[in-house]
């Protein structure tokens, strides 16, 4: 992926910067500093500025997905700190995990989680540079480098700040970068650009450490908006029904209009897609308790398909096609082929679907079994 040219600035330098990543760290750290570049016109940012950034971006990818970053990846840490001190609102209209996590942890504690942050990432800000002081710094000892490269960004700052993204500024206890004018506005004006760049690295680096994983370019964020409109229409349309008695798989509750849920018999958190298949009615409270938990296999698989099979069965039957368009998708088949399968194979065909996705759910660390109790 190219980045756009600049007549005064070595750009190449900057592509090479995710040439070799073995750990998610680099790709935070830029993204961090266009977040703060692109809400403010400071040329001065405060690291710790940039570290409770970090912070915000990885939750999502590894806490609330539960991907994983590798091995050599310390970061999975850090996301499970915050998850023990503050509950996070994962609404899509919800404020900003950035902002959640300022308003809601305490001072004391965003002091302890920048200092966990700071010295899991002691080298990035300099091996981030590092590319456009490759002859400099051939050869030096690793514990030699940080110093080497802040000493020539102290040099070559104004003489040559096409070299020079960023210095190093202490004033007191405080810990600064300073953005080079001229490397601020390339900043700034291609900020969509380098955050695509950003993310196709970001996501092959994903890719590689979750090989198994589906939806993995939806899970970079924080969740967007979800569209159930298919899927309400499909349940509302089939509780109406006057001969249709439905009762929660998980509670045997009676579903009706008035307490109608949409639950993600899969999580939402796993598949990121609002697909009918995947969806059944529960009641409110029991969707509310099941939240992302994988449900057991043993007591709810079976159910689930009944489910979904008799609604499919229903619509079908009424000419519904289009509601039923999630379904043909998954099987590779048409609507009228579907329906003229008897129970037992919809049933396997749907289960070779599930199964190997809660199995690589639980290989992730969701929660199983979900269980019902009173």
């Amino acid at each position: 992926m190219q980045l756009p040219y600049h007549d005064k600035l070595d750009i190449s330098k900057l592509t090479a910067v995710f040439s070799d990543v073995q750990k998610s760290y680099k790709f935070y750290w830029f993204l961090s500093i266009l977040d703060i570049l692109q809400e403010s016109e400071l040329t001065l940012i405060p690291i710790n500025d940039i570290l409770l950034r970090m912070v915000a971006h990885v939750w999502y990818p590894l806490d609330y997905y539960k991907l994983s970053f590798g091995k050599k990846d310390r970061f999975k840490n850090i996301a499970h700190f915050i998850t023990g001190k503050i509950y996070i609102d994962n609404n899509p209209n919800s404020p900003s995990l950035i902002e959640q996590i300022k308003s809601k942890l305490p001072s004391e504690e965003q002091n302890s989680l920048n200092a966990r942050v700071e010295t899991l990432i002691n080298y990035v800000p300099y091996r981030f540079l590092r590319p456009f002081f490759s002859e400099e710094t051939s050869g030096i000892l690793d514990t030699l480098v940080n110093n080497k490269i802040k000493g020539l960004l102290e040099q070559y700052f104004h003489s040559s700040p096409e070299r020079v993204i960023y210095k190093f500024v202490d004033k007191g206890n405080l810990k600064f970068i300073e953005v080079n004018p001229i490397w601020r506005d390339y900043l700034n004006k291609h900020q969509g650009i380098l955050r695509g760049f950003i993310n196709w690295h970001l996501l092959k680096f994903v890719q590689k450490n979750n090989p198994n994983v589906i939806g993995l370019s939806e899970k970079l964020n924080k969740p967007i908006k979800r569209d159930l409109s298919d899927a309400s229409k499909f349940w509302k349309e089939y509780i109406r029904d006057e001969n249709t008695h439905i009762q929660c798989i998980y509670s045997g509750q009676e579903i009706t209009l008035a307490n109608l849920s949409l639950d993600h018999f899969l999580p939402w958190s796993l598949v990121a897609h609002d697909l009918v298949w995947n969806i059944i009615p529960t009641p409110k409270s029991i969707n509310s308790s099941k939240s992302d938990k994988i449900p057991s296999v043993d007591l709810y698989l079976n159910q689930f398909i009944k489910l979904q099979f008799d609604a499919f069965k229903f619509h079908s039957e009424r000419g519904a096609t289009a509601l039923l368009e999630d379904y043909s998708q998954i099987f590779g088949q048409t609507t009228d082929e579907i329906i003229m399968k008897p129970y037992e194979t919809f049933n396997e065909e749907l289960s070779k679907i599930v199964l190997p996705q809660i199995q690589t759910a639980r290989n992730m660390g969701f929660d199983y079994p979900f269980i019902y109790k009173i």
